[in-house]
């Protein structure tokens, strides 16, 4: 018995290292598309500054210039938005799904509440793969669109 539980302490102290070891990527650095946008809410560059902290992101699009910061420990933040002249108040998350980060957005707009989920992953390439969840404004179900980036 004694012997079996010395096993399964070594056993678990192993994973355990090979699971402390598996960093989470870092997402820093300038990123541009890598085709042509999907749609007007999606950003031909980002540039991503992200710490032991935070994850902040600055998107360019037609739409203007727009930041967005996240906590690195998944406590909710909060990250307003000003754009035509109005508010946007935004609640911001940031989760992992292995070495997946999963950026959560929920916005408030008079009154309307609506959700932005992005998953974000770096291929072996060191490429960029993003694969965004909204609501389509027109009144239809769910938008996904899949876009890639290069640092540049």
């Amino acid at each position: 018995m004694k012997r079996l539980i010395s096993v399964v302490a070594v056993c678990v102290a192993v994973l355990s290292s090979v699971v402390a070891a598996q960093e989470k990527p870092n997402f820093s650095g300038t990123w541009k598309i890598t085709g042509a946008a999907a749609d007007p809410f999606t950003a031909p560059q980002v540039v991503v500054v992200q710490d032991a902290k935070t994850l902040t992101l600055t998107a360019s699009s037609q739409m203007g210039e727009f930041k967005t910061a996240f906590n690195m420990d998944g406590t909710p933040g909060k990250s307003p938005l000003e754009f035509q002249g109005n508010t946007i108040d935004r609640t911001t998350k940031l989760t992992w799904d292995g070495n997946k980060a999963v950026l959560t957005t929920t916005s408030d707009f008079g009154g309307q509440s609506f959700e932005t989920k992005a998953v974000w992953s770096l291929g072996a390439d060191g490429v960029l793969q993003v694969e965004t969840t909204r609501p389509d404004f027109q009144g239809g179900g769910p938008v996904t669109t899949k876009v890639t980036y290069k640092k540049s």
